[in-house]
């Protein structure tokens, strides 16, 4: 396979019992590479090594497909042009309707483009072609980390890492058929591309270059509208919920016509239509694409059929949400200026991402309207007491309106009304009173309850098991979830969490920055008190079916009620523990370095 400048490979990659499929699909153009393990553990990662591995000499780019592609009548010269087009890019010819990638090709389709920038998760490799010493360079990288993330994640990692630009047509290049996962993936459910035509109807243009880097890319994904939104100065994206990103514009989310059915796909449709600038491209490829993102959404729950029955609905549902944000004004709103404070913690960092992601101006100035206040004390193990307590009275003594976020962690039963040496019984729960003995050591209990004591009118926001993205790797819940995605059994013992997500964090501070409520304590958790089983079958149906086991030990901790905080500041948690989890998975396979 030859384009001026550029010569084509290629090979597919399968399991012995496919090859007669594979061969079909390679036809005299690709060779067919199969698993050299096939009776061995589940996983596309020794075939892909082999396939990456074997490169001809003479070749300047080599493509690799699975076994269960079914490929566009323009795949070969499609794959030729943009290869010369953008010779040192990874090109994904193919990404899943329901990702980040799937997403952005969406807005290629609504912007007129024929490829768009990655949008900074795994990179999809079931159709995937890259320059001889990218894939050289890949197969060094890799081997040896076979047993750690998937291949698409090992490879989204490897990419970044050595500054390789990722590309993904518009249209996909390559459809998924709808077999059955040799790999144990179809817990995921119908896995398909996000806008496909078997004849291209753009055939005719040239490849051209992508369009510019996405800054916002809304998608909706397991029934949730969300954004992947790039951290300025960074090629890292942050998922944000569309409805927070929305208010950050100004828009006013509650008196948005949002239909009753299928809310959260108008939301994200409409969001689309807020985040385009310019005018629209080919309606046949919009329309194909605007026609999966609901049942890219929901194929984690529904079947095929039930999907095919609702489509038409979904799409129209769809078209009237990008319509509306096509039609939107927003402005930012004038939200107050708020400085949040404290000891560096993942629960002030997200707090702070959060607050601005609503449209509050954080600042780190303490002559800002409000202070938040975040105490390390729970959170990280090397905080000092008193240096906490110090920090804490300097940043909210002169505050016009304070406010204190604590760990319930730090109380150590001193703030529950239960007798210590005593069982702890579903009923037991930490109040929200402030028993403070001035005269007592300053311990990290003491440090806060102090603080609390002395810096009038602060509200204080006592905080259940803060999680979400940017938390430390270390604990329960993180090493479940890495367990989790790395395919490998949960192990858990007979002990207790009560959690809340760090938006539930934010959600519960703003309601405090409109009620002002002065003086006062208030819990601020999930009402559920999770046995760590529970915890662990969550992870599972969140992140990937694997097996739980449930060993003896482990301690049940008081409920923390947080009964106060809805009846005065209107709160209750919101984030579905499903997609809190799940969040989390993404964050530490995208972004982190673990």
């Amino acid at each position: 396979m030859t384009s001026p400048g550029v010569r084509l490979s290629g090979a597919v990659m399968a399991h012995p019992r496919r090859r007669e499929a594979a061969e079909k699909l390679a036809g005299d153009r690709l060779d067919v590479v199969t698993d050299p393990d096939p009776g061995g553990r589940p996983s596309a990662f020794r075939t892909s090594l082999l396939a990456w591995s074997s490169v001809p000499r003479d070749s300047t780019h080599h493509v690799v497909l699975h076994d269960d592609m079914v490929l566009s009548g323009t795949f070969f010269e499609r794959a030729g042009r943009a290869a010369r087009a953008m010779p040192r890019a990874a090109l994904a010819l193919f990404a899943f309707w329901n990702s980040r990638n799937g997403a952005a090709v969406r807005l290629g389709a609504l912007a007129g483009a024929r490829w768009v920038p990655g949008a900074g998760e795994y990179t999809p490799v079931a159709a995937l072609l890259l320059p001889r010493d990218v894939a050289a360079g890949y197969v060094e990288w890799a081997r040896g980390r076979g047993d750690t993330w998937p291949d698409d994640v090992l490879m989204g990692r490897y990419l970044r890492q050595a500054g390789v630009p990722v590309f993904v047509a518009v249209p996909s290049l390559a459809e998924h058929e709808d077999l059955a996962s040799l790999v144990d993936n179809d817990f995921q459910g119908l896995r398909r591309s996000p806008c496909f035509f078997a004849d291209d109807p753009g055939a005719g243009r040239g490849e051209g270059g992508p369009v510019p880097a996405l800054p916002v890319i809304p998608f909706f994904k397991r029934g949730v509208a969300q954004c992947a939104v790039r951290v300025p100065g960074t090629t890292r994206r942050r998922d944000i919920l569309c409805a927070d990103y929305l208010r950050g514009r100004g828009v006013d989310v509650d008196a948005l016509r949002v239909p009753d059915e299928h809310g959260q796909l108008w939301l994200a449709a409409y969001t689309m239509g807020v985040v385009h600038h310019g005018p629209r491209g080919d309606l046949e490829v919009l329309d194909r694409a605007l026609a999966t993102m609901g049942p890219g959404g929901l194929c984690h729950a529904l079947g095929s059929r039930e999907l095919g029955r609702l489509s038409d609905g979904l799409r129209e549902v769809a078209r009237d949400g990008l319509e509306a944000g096509l039609a939107a004004r927003p402005r930012r709103g004038g939200r107050p200026a708020v400085a949040v404070t404290g000891s560096a913690t993942f629960v002030r960092d997200q707090v702070a991402l959060l607050l601005a992601d609503r449209g509050f101006r954080v600042t780190g100035s303490a002559s800002a309207d409000a202070v938040v206040h975040v105490c390390a004390l729970g959170w990280d193990p090397d905080a000092d007491p008193d240096e906490e307590l110090r920090l804490a009275r300097e940043a909210l003594a002169g505050a016009r309106h304070g406010v204190l976020l604590s760990s319930c962690a730090v109380y150590g039963g001193r703030a529950a009304p239960v007798d210590e040496g005593a069982p702890v019984d579903e009923g037991a729960s930490m109040d929200e009173e402030t028993p403070v003995d001035e005269e007592a050591p300053v311990e990290p209990g003491s440090a806060v309850l102090a603080v609390e004591a002395t810096v009038p009118g602060a509200t204080v926001l006592r905080l259940a098991e803060p999680y979400g993205p940017g938390m430390p790797q270390r604990g329960t819940l993180p090493e479940l979830v890495l367990r989790s995605s790395l395919s490998r059994a949960l192990r858990v013992d007979g002990g207790t969490a009560q959690l809340v997500h760090v938006r539930d964090v934010v959600a519960a501070v703003e309601a405090v920055l409109a009620r002002r409520p002065g003086a006062g304590v208030f819990n601020v958790a999930d009402p559920r008190r999770l046995r760590l089983r529970e915890l662990a079958e969550a992870v599972t149906g969140a992140v990937r079916p694997v097996p739980v086991e449930e060993v003896p030990g482990g301690e049940e901790a008081p409920v923390i009620d947080a009964g106060r905080a809805g009846r005065e500041l209107g709160w209750r948690p919101a984030v579905e523990l499903d997609y809190g989890l799940h969040n989390l998975a993404q964050w530490m396979a995208y972004e982190s370095e673990r």
